[in-house]
């Protein structure tokens, strides 16, 4: 540490440098993962944070089927009509899963579900490890997905968006597919 010319405290350049370190750029981190499933599935990848009740897409690698979906780093999405939003939802504690579901439902005009069945859902998203979107979030699009936290807490998604013509015959295969992906990640963060 040392004084600077203001008359501050500054600190040193081997304190600077552990700070950075304790930094992860999640996004940079579990890219390979991204891209090895990408190939696997020749499906788009997505890697989303939750932020303000929301998930955030951070990254994603585009598909190589010509027909693929796409969607703008930095686009926010919903929470219970989402893979990666209802994944994310089962890594929290009841009390604030129902807090932000009850809030969306309600302000989506998604009142014919109940509470009750969406918490179903999140209990057999706890179970099982996957997330599902079967044409909720946008018609013509389904979604498979996993939620993981970093070291501080943070809470992340991967999923594989796929055109919904396509997705039953690769339901199975993507669910072990993700369930690897999950492993890889583990060892990462």
């Amino acid at each position: 540490m040392s004084s600077s010319a203001e008359g501050g405290l500054r600190l040193g350049s081997e304190i600077q440098s552990l700070a950075a370190a304790g930094r992860v750029n999640m996004t940079e981190l579990v890219h390979p993962v991204l891209t090895d499933l990408a190939k696997r599935t020749k499906e788009t990848v997505d890697l989303a944070v939750f932020r303000d009740d929301h998930m955030v897409f951070l990254d994603q690698v585009v598909g190589t089927h010509r027909l693929r979906t796409v969607s703008a780093v930095g686009e926010v999405f919903p929470m219970t009509d989402t893979a990666n939003g209802k994944a994310a939802l089962s890594l929290f504690e009841d009390d604030r899963v129902v807090a932000i579901a009850s809030r969306e439902l309600k302000s989506a005009g998604q009142s014919q579900r109940p509470l009750s069945d969406f918490l179903k859902e999140i209990e057999d998203i706890r179970e099982t490890g996957i997330a599902w979107d079967l044409d909720e979030h946008t018609q013509g699009i389904s979604a498979a997905g996993f939620a993981f936290q970093d070291p501080v807490g943070l809470v992340y998604a991967i999923s594989v968006p796929v055109p919904s013509h396509r997705f039953g015959g690769l339901r199975e295969s993507l669910a072990k597919q993700l369930l690897g992906a999950r492993e890889a990640v583990a060892k990462l963060v």
